[in-house]
């Protein structure tokens, strides 16, 4: 079975929700307490081994990086490679490419221009500082035999100093304006596969714009929800297999890699990632795996109940509850609110952590009228 997200449960209460407003809003009076209410029942089920052979999860890279721009301008050529006809093309999704390759690269010419005039001005600052050093050395020897004021060695100190200074200015100039030009290659931090190109020839960047989505695929990951039931059951380390579509009747070992600590607030479920080695590169970003857990985990057992027997307890609206029906002291068929915890949806039912005994019998059809305490009667 596969494990469906919340939003879906949501929506699937929601809709019950609605009907009932509905219904009400076309002039059909709610039953009085006294009255008893048709209703239909379901034996709460125990789903052997669902936990641990139906879940499923895409495939995503082990390591993925957005290669973003450091500078301004128009995109001017993008890596060429050679394609499946023989001729050179952009590169693109799908394609690898090593540490270090220049993937795309930005019109340079203001920031070439930006270097030569801040290689000039360094010149400029050296050639100064060459004749404040001289001055300065006169002015000491002078200064020494008594020649020259006290405020004329000072001021040829003071220039000698300040040209100094607007020497280290133009040197870090010159270095930030290489550290730009450079930038107008957009390279790769390692080697990896393509994921994504975002951009095209001609396309207007600017600094963190994000160029190509790239990632080391020689493993991969899946990250998929258990419940509460089996998470103890799983450990790092622990062996998994998965199955994907794309490669009928084969099996892909992998070992969970990272089990979740607290459960997701909104789905009660555990996020477990799982590592696969891919040293073939078959297993491609995207797809669909099967996951089957140790057999430790399969031997779990889960409740579960039909979706629609799912309501909002009167006193948290933010919380899970369900009908059964049941006996009261006099013997007639009553409804009795439970709230429950839920774990993942399983298909068309959603599984149940707590708040419930095996075999009783949840409302379905009529969870939506009846309330707590309502007289019942169940009908096929």
């Amino acid at each position: 079975m596969k494990k469906k997200p919340a939003c879906v449960l949501l929506r699937r209460i929601a809709s019950v929700a609605a009907a009932s407003i509905a219904i009400l809003g076309c002039g059909h009076k709610a039953p009085a307490a006294r009255d008893s209410l048709p209703v239909t029942v379901q034996a709460v089920a125990l789903a052997k081994g669902a936990a641990g052979g139906g879940y499923s999860a895409n495939i995503i890279a082990d390591t993925q990086v957005d290669v973003a721009f450091k500078v301004n301008g128009y995109v001017q050529s993008i890596l060429q490679v050679k394609g499946a006809d023989g001729k050179p093309r952009n590169l693109q999704a799908g394609d690898a490419v090593t540490a270090g390759a220049v993937l795309a690269v930005v019109k340079d010419d203001t920031y070439r221009n930006s270097l030569v005039k801040a290689q000039a001005d360094l010149q400029n600052s050296r050639a100064s500082l060459s004749k404040a050093k001289a001055d300065f050395g006169r002015y000491t020897h002078l200064f020494e035999q008594r020649v020259v004021a006290k405020a004329d060695y000072d001021a040829a100190k003071q220039q000698y100093e300040s040209t100094q200074a607007a020497v280290g200015a133009s040197q870090a100039a010159v270095q930030q304006a290489q550290v730009d030009l450079d930038d107008c290659k957009l390279k790769s931090p390692m080697s990896a596969l393509v994921l994504d190109r975002k951009i095209e020839v001609g396309t207007l960047v600017s600094p963190n714009t994000i160029g190509f989505q790239i990632g080391d695929t020689s493993k991969v990951k899946v990250v998929f929800g258990v419940p509460g039931t089996i998470v103890g059951e799983l450990k790092p380390g622990a062996e998994i297999s998965a199955t994907v579509d794309a490669f009928p009747g084969q099996t892909f070992k992998g070992t969970i890699s990272k089990v979740a600590a607290v459960a997701d607030p909104n789905t009660r479920v555990f996020d477990i990632e799982a590592t696969i080695p891919n040293p073939d590169a078959r297993l491609r970003v995207g797809m669909i795996a099967a996951l089957h857990l140790p057999a430790t985990a399969q031997a779990a057992s889960m409740m579960v109940v039909p979706t629609r027997a799912l309501v909002r307890p009167p006193d948290d609206p933010k919380g899970y509850a369900v009908y059964i029906a049941e006996k009261d002291a006099d013997g007639k068929l009553v409804a009795t609110l439970k709230k429950v915890e839920i774990g993942p949806v399983v298909g068309d039912e959603v599984s149940v952590e707590s708040g419930l005994d095996p075999g009783a019998q949840v409302i379905v059809r009529g969870a939506d009228v009846v309330f707590n305490g309502a007289s019942i009667t169940v009908i096929p």
